[in-house]
C-alpha cells in the first residue's frame, strides 16, 4: 500500500456487492481494516458515510468515503496498481458494458428465480437467467481471445464483478438443484467457475456456501416457510406501525389494500369478525388483530429475525407497554381533539391538551430512556415503532391543522427523534408521502365540514 494511506472496508459478509470490493482489495495485494456492519442496525460510521443509500459497500480512503460497488472498483484501479480494467479505451467501454449487463440482466434473473413468490415467477427467472447466462458465455468467449478470464490471462475488471456471485452460484446450485454454468451448455463459464475460484486472492476473503445455507435459510431472506399477508389502508396510522415492524425484521408479506373501509372485503370481516378493522396480519392461515398485539406476536413469532422490539428485562418491556399505552389511551385522542375540533374554543383547548400530551412523553424519552437516540435505546423498539406509525401524519400536521406536535423548539428530543426515526431505510419505504396524506386530510375535512353543515341545517 502506498505510504500513510488508511483504507477502510465497511461491509456485511454475505453481500456479493462487498465480496467485490474485497476481491478487487485482495487481487491488488491491499491491506484494509474490514468492519462488519449489522444492517439492522446501521453504525453511525455507515450512515455518515453513505448518508444517500446508507448501504454496504463503503471504502473510506484517507477518511473520504467512496460508495458504490463497481465505483470502489474502479476508484481502486484508478489510485492503485495493477489495473483491472484494459488500457485500450474501447476495451474498457466493452468491460463496462458486461459488468452493467451482469447488474442488470443475470442477477435479476437470478434472484427471480431462487426467490420468486410463484411457481410461474420462478419459471420465468429460470428461463431469463438461462439466455443471461449463454449471452455471457458468448461475451467470455469474446473478451477472453481464449484465455481463462474475461481480462485474458490474469482477472480483470469483469471477473471481479462476476466474482462477487460466484459463492452465490453455488448456493442457488445446492437449493434448486440446477447447475447455473452447466458445462454441457456454457463450458467456458462452467471452467471460469473452477478458475476464479480456485485463485488465491479469491479463496482468501470467499464466504463459505454453508454459511450462505444458513443465512438463506432465515426468515429474512427465505420467509423461512412462512405466508405473511397484511390487510391494511395506506392511510391508517396503525397499519403503518405493522409495515414498520415487517420492514424492520426484514420479513417479506403480500400486502392486501382495503379499497374502501365502507366496503370491506369478505376477507377482512372474516379474519377480524370482532371489530371489522385493519390491520390483521394473517401468518400461515391464522388472523392476528389489532396493532399492538400484532407488533407483539411479530416479535415472538420471529424472535431469531432482525432486532427484537422488546426489550429483553420484563421491568423494561412493562415500561415500553406502558409508553406504548399513554400514546394510544392518552395522546392520540388529544392529538384528533386538537384537529378536528367542532369549534375553534375545542380545537384551541385541545392544541392545548396536545402540547401538555406531548410533553409528557418528552420526559419520557429523556428520563426512562436515558437519553438515548430511540425509545428502544441505541436502536429501534416497541415505542418507537408504535409512535412511527403517526410519523406521516405528524408531518403532515402543520399544513392541515397549523399544528406540529414535534415542535423542535417545545419538544427537541421527539423533534430529533422523528428525523432520525424517519431516515431510517427500513422506515423510509413504508412511511406514506406527506403530500398524499395532506390531500388525504384534506379530503376528511371537506367531509366533515358538509356533514357539519348538513347537522346545523336539520336542526332548524
Amino acid at each position: 500500500m502506498a505510504g500513510g494511506d488508511e483504507l477502510k472496508l465497511l461491509g456485511f459478509w454475505g453481500s456479493p456487492f462487498v465480496l467485490r470490493a474485497r476481491l478487487a482489495l485482495s487481487f491488488k495485494g491491499l491491506s484494509y481494516e474490514y468492519v462488519e456492519e449489522d444492517l439492522k442496525n446501521k453504525s453511525q460510521l455507515l450512515l455518515q458515510s453513505n448518508p444517500v443509500h446508507k448501504k454496504v459497500p463503503v471504502l473510506i480512503h484517507n477518511g473520504k468515503p467512496v460508495c458504490e460497488t463497481k465505483i470502489i472498483m474502479q476508484y481502486l484501479d484508478e489510485v492503485y496498481g495493477p489495473s483491472l480494467l484494459p488500457a485500450d479505451p474501447y476495451d474498457r467501454a466493452m468491460a463496462r458494458f458486461w459488468a452493467a449487463y451482469i447488474d442488470d440482466k443475470l442477477l435479476g434473473s437470478l434472484m427471480m428465480m431462487s426467490m420468486g413468490k410463484t411457481d410461474e415467477e420462478k419459471a420465468e427467472g429460470r428461463k431469463q437467467s438461462s439466455d443471461a447466462v449463454e449471452t455471457l458465455e458468448r461475451a467470455l468467449k469474446e473478451c477472453s481471445k481464449g484465455k481463462p478470464f474475461f481480462g485474458g490471462d490474469s482477472v480483470g475488471y469483469v471477473d471481479v464483478v462476476l466474482g462477487g456471485f460466484v459463492a452465490w452460484v453455488h448456493l442457488i446450485d445446492r437449493l434448486t438443484g440446477l447447475n447455473v454454468f452447466d458445462s454441457s451448455k456454457t463450458p467456458l463459464l462452467a471452467a471460469w467457475l473452477e478458475s476464479f475460484g480456485s485463485l488465491d486472492a479469491a479463496m482468501a476473503v470467499m464466504p463459505d456456501v454453508q454459511r450462505l445455507v444458513e443465512l438463506s435459510a432465515t426468515p429474512a431472506m427465505a420467509g423461512g416457510g412462512d405466508d405473511l399477508k397484511l390487510i391494511g389502508l395506506w392511510s391508517s396510522p396503525f397499519v403503518l406501525r405493522v409495515q414498520l415492524a415487517l420492514s424492520l425484521k426484514g420479513l417479506r408479506y403480500e400486502y392486501i389494500e382495503e379499497e374502501a373501509l365502507v366496503n370491506k372485503s369478505e376477507l377482512l370481516l372474516k379474519s377480524n369478525p370482532v371489530h371489522k378493522k385493519v390491520p390483521v396480519l394473517i401468518h400461515n392461515g391464522k388472523p392476528v388483530c389489532e396493532s399492538r398485539v400484532i407488533l407483539q406476536y411479530i416479535d415472538e413469532a420471529f424472535a431469531g429475525t432482525g432486532p427484537s422490539l422488546l426489550p429483553a428485562d420484563p421491568y423494561q418491556r412493562a415500561v415500553a407497554r406502558f409508553w406504548a399505552a399513554y400514546i394510544d389511551d392518552t395522546m392520540l385522542p388529544i392529538w384528533n381533539k386538537s384537529s378536528m375540533g367542532k369549534t375553534e374554543e375545542e380545537m384551541a383547548e385541545g392544541k392545548k391538551q396536545s402540547l401538555a400530551a406531548t410533553e409528557v412523553l418528552e420526559g419520557a424519552l429523556r428520563e426512562s430512556f436515558k437519553g438515548k437516540p430511540f425509545f428502544g435505546g441505541d436502536s429501534t423498539g416497541y415505542v418507537d415503532v408504535v409512535l412511527g406509525g403517526v410519523l406521516a401524519w405528524a408531518r403532515a400536521s402543520e399544513e392541515l391543522y397549523g399544528n406540529n406536535p414535534f415542535d423542535p423548539e417545545q419538544t427537541p428530543l421527539l423533534a430529533a427523534w422523528s428525523e432520525r426515526f424517519g431516515a431510517l431505510e427500513a422506515v423510509e419505504p413504508v412511511v406514506p408521502e406527506v403530500s398524499r396524506v395532506v390531500e388525504f386530510g384534506k379530503m376528511l375535512q371537506a367531509r366533515l365540514a358538509v356533514a357539519a353543515a348538513l347537522g346545523a341545517g336539520a336542526s332548524y
